[in-house]
């Protein structure tokens, strides 16, 4: 196992240990079924970030969804709360989903981390599991390494790169070195 497989693996160990120390997913549970999308379901973290979502039938309003982020709130298991302040962003439906956002941050070890809490209807989120997804793909180990690798260049580099970017980059086969993720980057105006 490579030493950015071995940091990877450490950060979803670290994740699963914060999901159940704060019991995050049983609580969401009670509002909907939980998926892990991202990098977590992809085991592909290079840093403490778990994208979330949670489904159900019909939509979320924004009253049900500020009395879930107030019931969490309460329990105090984070070190920070937030919630998306602007729910018309353009990029709802293509970047992000069609929904209501809230983050959970905590920061253990030096690292931050950060639970991307997104709620959704079924029919969005059937719609959204038509786009692509990182977890539904069979990577190589050689395509593995190389997202891990331009995820250690972002991350060390503190580069605002959608992890999106990067797995898009590998998997057409348009990035193998820094210079070409730079130039990628430059290309599709990150």
């Amino acid at each position: 196992m490579s030493e950015l497989t071995e940091i990877s693996k450490r950060f979803k160990e670290q994740a699963d240990k914060l999901l159940i120390k704060t019991g995050l997913v049983e609580d969401l549970e009670k509002y909907g079924k939980v998926y892990f999308t991202g990098a977590y379901a992809g085991s592909l973290m290079m840093h403490g970030d778990v994208d979330i979502t949670v489904v159900r039938d019909k939509p979320y309003s924004i009253e049900e969804v500020f009395e879930i982020f107030k019931c969490l709130y309460f329990k105090r298991k984070f070190r920070s709360y937030f919630i998306g302040g602007d729910w018309d962003d353009p990029r709802k439906g293509t970047e992000f989903p069609n929904g209501y956002y809230f983050g959970l941050k905590e920061k253990i070890g030096g690292e931050r981390w950060k639970f991307d809490v997104w709620f959704i209807s079924e029919k969005d989120f059937k719609e959204r599991n038509k786009l692509f997804s990182i977890n539904k793909i069979e990577l190589t180990d050689e395509q593995r390494e190389q997202i891990l690798f331009f995820k250690k260049y972002r991350k060390d580099n503190k580069l605002d790169v959608l992890g999106q970017t990067i797995y898009k980059a590998v998997l057409e086969g348009k990035c193998r070195t820094i210079k070409e993720f730079e130039n990628y980057i430059d290309k599709v105006g990150v």
